[in-house]
């Protein structure tokens, strides 16, 4: 009898250990974890190695240029004759796209590629996928609505579509994920496009989209190292300083990167930031261009042996407009590898190659980041190109995937922040008189209110956010005897400080919720929260992050039962804190 029991519990709490296991949410489970082999950068040798013997010393140190170009330019344009000549003379390594649409990308995309004699590296600034720079491409939420997600595999599955895109695309190479850390609420640059406050959050959403991408064949940038979260300068207009102390670096900004080179990281962009902390004699200079940041920090002390990116060296926050050359070499002997727009290409390659002339820079230091350079590439699959086919772009890139992934990335960010008295969702509709109020939205009506008028009888309400305060008056007389008034604020922004808040709006919002039950759906940043004097007093507090279509059709779902609250926020705000969240039930069917 003893055999059989201690047999069967043999049998039994593995297989109980397993389950619970199995059906723990994903931040509960460990990372995504990715082991590294040898060579981080992977690539194929043998082809960088035979590339390199076809190159002279001046066409390898045009491997560490890349340079910008609009979508939009045509045949004939001086920027496309200019961006040809740069390919021809000065041997440049890549070309980042800037606006425009797909089609007309993959043609100029074809077109740069046949001129240039080893493979152009195409990048994209595109954190939050194609649309952030073209038209005409599937739209995805900004990372800040990414950061309130639980299931980090979902992350993941954006990275991967992402880097679907961008490969049909010709594109092999985005700048993104943005791991700075949202610890400064007055940061008018980072905002939204960060994952959060919480630093550990934010490793976790960067490496799962970094390597949703990486499977499908395209690098990316952990930025802006070592981190532009605790800054209210925007370093495209001046030069940031963060003020943090060594040992605050090292536990908060620096651990995003940390887990990101842990994970395998293959690029990272270093900011236009000045970190006295970092800087032995306290000189003003850019991490982009120190030597202590770049070799000595991230190359040194972190062994991070991927390819490393200055940000834009046209942004003012390093620029300099005497000699427009000379921020390209300090660059290279900071220990940069790729020289991001430089506001001068020609002038960047030749201050190179004088000071390579000029016994400043090394022809073996030039050779080894060149190789390094032509490794990433046949990573990226380059040592195999071939060109884009255009026909049927728009179809590849937009399909049912994309809008349904997009569904589900707001089906698990939407975040219900309070519920006194579990107004929410709202139910019992036979017996409760309910008015929408959509502040911003001054003529039709959306999927929001059309949605929550499918689940209940509702009368609709509509005022711009601009309205005076006696029109917000009028408003509020009208909303008298209703027993709940649901307000969506939309056309907010994520920007400091007001968030697209006026203060007519905050005291109308604040004026109903003193009397009546009301339910505040902010389609925006969920720090325009804290613009209202009295949001401790709504009944309901919903966080929709975005208003889209998208956004609107799920987050009215939530409102009515029709799809449950999941969401955590990824901020804290006023009496609210990061991570906070509350969930509910699926209790009606759609």
């Amino acid at each position: 009898m003893v055999k059989k029991i201690i047999y069967r519990t043999l049998i039994f709490v593995p297989l109980l250990l397993l389950t619970v296991f199995w059906t723990m949410p994903k931040r509960m489970t460990g990372d995504i974890v990715y082991v590294p082999v040898a060579d981080s950068m992977g690539g194929n040798d043998r082809w960088a190695d035979s590339v390199m013997k076809t190159m002279t010393a001046d066409e390898r140190i045009g491997q560490l240029l890349m340079l910008e170009l609009s979508g939009k330019v045509k045949p004939g344009d001086a920027a496309l004759k200019n961006m040809e000549a740069d390919i021809d003379s000065c041997h440049i390594g890549g070309v980042i796209f800037f606006y425009g649409g797909p089609a007309r990308e993959a043609a100029l995309i074809n077109r740069l590629q046949a001129r240039s004699k080893i493979p152009l590296m195409i990048a994209q600034d595109g954190e939050w996928g194609l649309s952030m720079r073209l038209d005409s491409v599937p739209v995805f939420p900004r990372n800040l609505a990414l950061g309130a997600i639980v299931d980090d595999g979902i992350i993941y599955e954006l990275g991967r579509e992402i880097g679907r895109e961008c490969r049909r695309l010709g594109v092999n190479i985005d700048f993104m994920p943005c791991v700075d850390i949202y610890d400064n609420q007055a940061n008018t640059v980072i905002a939204n496009r960060s994952f959060g406050a919480n630093p550990v959050n934010v490793a976790r959403k960067g490496c799962a989209m970094m390597q949703g991408m990486r499977d499908e064949g395209v690098l990316t940038t952990a930025k802006h190292f070592p981190g532009h979260g605790n800054t209210d300068v925007d370093s495209h207009e001046a030069l940031p300083v963060i003020n943090n102390t060594r040992a605050r670096l090292d536990t908060f900004e620096l651990f995003p990167f940390k887990h990101l080179i842990k994970n395998g990281a293959q690029g990272v962009m270093v900011g236009h930031l000045f970190v006295p902390a970092l800087e032995t004699n306290k000189t003003k200079v850019p991490s982009s261009i120190s030597k202590n940041v770049v070799s000595g920090l991230l190359k040194g002390e972190l062994g991070y042996e991927g390819l490393v990116f200055t940000d834009a060296l046209a942004m003012k926050g390093v620029s300099t407009a005497d000699n427009p050359g000379e921020v390209a070499v300090r660059a290279f002997e900071a220990g940069v590898d790729v020289l991001l727009m430089p506001p001068d290409g020609k002038k960047a390659y030749s201050a190179l190659v004088a000071a390579r002339d000029a016994g400043r820079i090394s022809q073996k230091e030039i050779d080894k980041r060149c190789r390094k350079i032509l490794k990433a590439k046949a990573t990226m699959g380059l040592d195999d190109y071939k060109p884009i086919v255009v026909k049927n772009i728009y179809e590849d890139l937009n399909t049912m995937y994309a809008e349904r992934l997009n569904s589900r990335i707001f089906e698990n960010a939407v975040t219900l922040v309070s519920n006194n008295n579990n107004v929410l969702p709202l139910r019992a509709m036979d017996n409760v008189k309910i008015a929408v109020v959509s502040i911003g939205k001054d003529a039709e009506s959306t999927e929001f209110e059309d949605i929550i008028g499918r689940f209940a009888k509702v009368d609709e309400y509509k005022i711009s956010k601009a309205a005076s305060e006696a029109a917000f008056n009028t408003l509020a007389a009208k909303l008298i005897g209703y027993d709940v008034v649901v307000v969506g604020f939309h056309g907010g922004n994520a920007y400091p400080p007001n968030f697209g808040t006026t203060l007519a709006m905050c005291k109308f919002v604040d004026g109903i919720a003193a009397r009546q039950k009301v339910v505040l759906d902010v389609f925006t940043s969920p720090l325009a929260l804290g613009k209202f004097a009295k949001y401790g007093e709504l009944s309901a507090i919903v966080i929709s992050y975005d208003d889209s279509q998208t956004a609107r059709e799920v987050s009215a779902k939530m409102v009515m039962g029709g799809l449950p609250f999941v969401g955590r926020l990824p901020v804290g705000v006023g009496i609210f804190a990061e991570g906070a969240g509350i969930g509910t039930m699926k209790i009606t069917l759609e």
